[in-house]
């Protein structure tokens, strides 16, 4: 993506997302399912802290 505020707003919204999965589940997922929870949930935070370091650089 071009506009590093769509993909700031995008990766904040996939990071939500993940993180209530994880740790709002009344059950525990398999252990191949929360391997990739935590593995989508890492990279949606670093895809965010990327984003607002582009804002902050002034791109």
């Amino acid at each position: 993506m071009n506009n590093p505020r769509v993909s700031a707003a995008l990766s904040g919204l996939a990071m939500l997302y993940f993180a209530y999965s994880i740790f709002g589940a009344t059950e525990p997922p398999s252990p191949t399912l929360n391997l990739l929870q935590w593995g989508f949930l890492l990279l949606s935070v670093i895809a965010f802290l990327g984003s607002l370091y582009q804002i902050g650089k002034g791109k």
